[in-house]
């Protein structure tokens, strides 16, 4: 404040105007010396002292404007210093969060490592230590929670301090996405942990104390630097169930991982695999999702030796872009004895392989809903494909199919790809999948049943039975069509596929050649027809699967018999119960029969077929057996029913090798027990005879 000339006491000459230029509110000055007297010669800007209340406008914005200019630099130097220190003030906040809440997330900091706080979280300095009654404090010792959650993802870190069994607490763990290459062996004592991801590090093998992690559930370590045979020390951690492998340089997987029988998901997908141990992943009975697109696979089922992969909770296979020519090694796998079995499967994913035939594998398949076959080497319509009522979605092109069978129109497809195949009766003009299968449904009046060798449509001036010059040789019928000369060497009557439900005698009569095996599957037949009792000597085979049979097939002429029938398929039928010992049957050689998938909620005590030695009747209504039903038999189905209880005299039938009861109500005897086969289950079953 600028100084007035001393010796002037009283109130400047131009008082009034003084008094008008006054602020309201203003007060003079108290206390001044003699010397600090206004000034008479500038009253209007110095006569008062500079208070905020007595600023011009001008002044209040030129003020406003350098606060806002000092708020921001101080802002400014208050980040880069919380910059500079790793964002301690933040790091501060979070960490006192989690001390009450258990879980911390320090990720997207650009962390090299677990900064020091974190490490000492759970320090207390004891003079530090006070009680508060009251309750005013947030931030007491007492009420302090064990870190259970982890997430460091997506920084820099390059290790892990071996103190990180100082939160032996840990349930979860999250250090996706940074530079680790290594865990400390205390890692391994964190026997809590149940969710691991260590996805996108640079890990070039599996750390070793993972494997002592046993309460581990979900382990992801995808996308790093993984290569060779993965470690079969992982078969330790048998209560996995989601395993992330995908995108390393694994080549191959150890037998060990049999022991992981409560997967769920498997990814291996963007490896180096060229097989899978098949029978490794037989014992998998939870599996659901099964990964394995973008490997070196030829195989996917490799050394079977004759076993059967059975994958009951599987509804997802994915095993796209490799180069296989078949899903399994088998040669002798069939409708009866399929090496693979997936009846809960609704996506199979196949594409951009050199695939041929799926064998039986698609009969194992009734709930399927998306197939994508596409650019693969298929000439036909898989076996079986037509009997999937579920499917939804199918992909068959780029294969070198010939023409698409008017059966196709029976699916109620939403999706139906078909380019790429050099079809004779291909459609001509842009088409929706309903209009196709519209297509396709309205030529079933008029198909040519030979064989899928041919037009569906019938040239012009050629009528069904009529032979043309390249069918020399061979004997056709009006019913039957054109039989290929394959079938004729090996004496085997296919009519699969070809909606009949009856076959006249004067049809049968025109064969060249006695029939060794039928084949009628998927069909509408309701009975066997009358007329192969011509041939009642020759035939061995009779498989009737896929028909409309509600009860099992016989005659009311008693005198036609089938006595070298020893096979007779009628899986998925309509059949509500089976010939007991008393009543008379048309085949009484049979060895074995198949009535997979239909309605039989009972067995006769014995069976009308003394030789039979296999008896598949899984997916049926059954909720009670008799031992004595199964006498004799080497081979016994009971799978996938409503069985509440087997009785232990069952353990007596010593005949029986192989026993499949997965799938049932009984819990007598546990689960662990049938995972362990038929010699476990007839064991037990034995000792809990009464002695």
């Amino acid at each position: 404040m600028r100084k007035t000339p001393s010796g002037s006491r009283g109130p400047p000459k131009n008082d009034n105007t003084t008094a008008k230029l006054k602020p309201k509110g203003s007060s003079q000055l108290t206390g001044s010396s003699s010397s600090n007297t206004l000034s008479p010669k500038k009253p209007s800007r110095t006569s008062r002292s500079p208070s905020p209340s007595s600023t011009t406008p001008r002044s209040s914005v030129r003020d406003a404007i350098a606060q806002a200019r000092l708020k921001k630099a101080n802002n400014k130097a208050s980040q880069q210093e919380e910059q500079n220190d790793g964002g301690l003030r933040s790091l501060n906040v979070i960490v006192k969060q989690a001390k009450s809440s258990g879980r911390l997330n320090i990720s997207h900091r650009s962390l090299k490592e677990i900064p020091e706080e974190v490490w000492r979280m759970y320090e207390i300095d004891p003079k530090s230590i006070s009680v508060d009654f009251n309750g005013s404090s947030s931030d007491v010792w007492y009420e302090q929670i064990d870190l259970v959650r982890l997430v460091a993802a997506d920084n820099i870190l390059e290790k892990i301090d071996k103190r990180i069994i100082e939160f032996a607490a840990l349930t979860f763990i999250d250090f996706h996405n940074n530079n680790l290459s290594s865990l400390p062996d205390e890692f391994g004592q964190l026997q809590k942990l149940g969710i691991l991801n260590l996805s996108y590090n640079k890990f070039n093998k599996l750390p070793s104390c993972l494997t002592s992690l046993q309460s581990l559930v979900e382990l992801q370590i995808a996308s790093n630097n993984l290569s060779g045979e993965l470690d079969p020390a992982f078969g330790n951690l048998t209560k996995l169930e989601t395993l992330d492998i995908s995108q390393n340089e694994i080549a191959g997987l150890p037998l060990e991982i049999s022991n992981l029988k409560n997967l769920r998901k498997l990814n291996l997908s963007k490896n180096k695999l060229k097989e899978i141990p098949g029978a490794a992943l037989s014992g998998m009975t939870y599996l659901e999702e099964l990964e394995i697109s973008e490997n070196q696979l030829e195989i996917v089922f490799k050394d079977l030796d004759g076993q059967t992969v059975n994958l009951p909770s599987l509804t997802r296979l994915n095993v796209r872009q490799n180069k296989l020519s078949a899903l399994d090694e088998s040669q002798d796998s069939t409708i009866f004895h399929p090496s693979v079995k997936l009846p809960k499967l609704k996506e199979l994913l196949v594409s951009l392989n050199k695939i041929e035939s799926f064998g039986p594998l698609l009969h194992t398949t009734p709930d399927l809903e998306i197939l994508d076959m596409g650019d693969n080497k298929f000439s036909e319509i898989p076996e079986g494909l037509i009997a999937l009522k579920h499917l939804k979605r199918l992909d068959l092109s780029n294969n070198s199919l010939k023409l698409l069978p008017a059966e196709l129109g029976l699916l109620t497809l939403d999706v139906l790809v078909w380019e790429g195949n050099p079809l004779k009766n291909a459609l001509k003009g842009p088409k929706s999948t309903a209009a196709l299968l519209k297509t396709l449904k309205d030529r079933l009046t008029t198909v040519d049943f030979n064989n899928m060798e041919g037009p569906t449509i019938p040239e012009s001036g050629q009528h069904l039975g009529q032979r043309s010059p390249s069918d020399a040789g061979l004997k056709t019928s009006g019913t039957l069509g054109n039989i290929s000369q394959q079938g004729v060497s090996s004496k085997s009557l296919d009519l699969s596929k070809k909606n009949l439900s009856d076959i006249i005698q004067e049809d049968l009569e025109e064969l060249t050649f006695e029939p060794k095996t039928v084949l009628l599957s998927f069909n509408t037949f309701q009975a066997i027809p009358v007329g192969f009792k011509m041939y009642q000597n020759t035939i061995t085979t009779f498989q009737l699967d896929h028909n409309k049979f509600t009860s099992f097939p016989s005659f009311d002429d008693h005198s036609i018999v089938f006595p070298n029938v020893n096979t007779l398929d009628l899986s998925a039928n309509q059949l509500t119960s089976l010939p007991g010992e008393s009543d008379h049957t048309a085949f009484p050689n049979l060895q074995i029969l198949n009535i997979n998938n239909n309605r039989i909620a009972e067995l006769p005590t014995k069976l009308a077929f003394p030789k039979l030695i296999t008896f598949l009747a899984t997916s049926n209504s059954l909720t009670s057996i008799t031992p004595s039903t199964f006498e004799n038999m080497e081979i016994v189905d009971i799978s996938n029913n409503n069985i509440g209880h087997l009785p232990p005299t069952l353990g007596n039938v010593k005949t029986i090798k192989t026993l499949l009861v997965e799938g049932n109500s009984f819990r007598v005897p546990r689960y662990t027990i049938v995972q362990q086969g038929t010699s476990a289950i007839m064991e037990y079953l034995r000792d809990r005879i009464p002695k």
